[in-house]
């Protein structure tokens, strides 16, 4: 299996290594200020709160966001980048098209 020089990972795309993390809200000071915030739809309709996050283990940089469903005890995982956080009400607002 042929290998990069600098990060040891293989050619064709896969890794031994494993890819994301997650951490717990309140974890380390970046997930603490997600500690159980609310997320909501664009339109303000409630999702649920933030369980924990999911941080890129290469770039060490915040992926994912695992919520908490408000309407059941499902747990709801939405791309970082669909988000955005609303500081005047303190909650991560979820965009979708529809």
């Amino acid at each position: 299996m042929l290998t990069t020089s600098n990060d040891k990972a293989p050619l064709n795309g896969t890794s031994t290594r494993k890819r994301f993390n997650c951490m717990a809200a309140g974890q380390s000071a970046a997930t603490d200020l997600l500690r159980s915030c609310p997320v909501v739809t664009a339109t303000g309709q409630a999702i649920g709160r933030v369980r924990s996050v999911l941080v890129d283990a290469r770039s060490r940089q915040l992926r994912f966001v695992n919520v908490n469903s408000s309407n059941s005890k499902a747990t709801v995982t939405i791309p970082w980048q669909a988000l955005y956080f609303d500081s005047d009400l303190a909650r991560l607002v979820y965009f979708t098209f529809s």
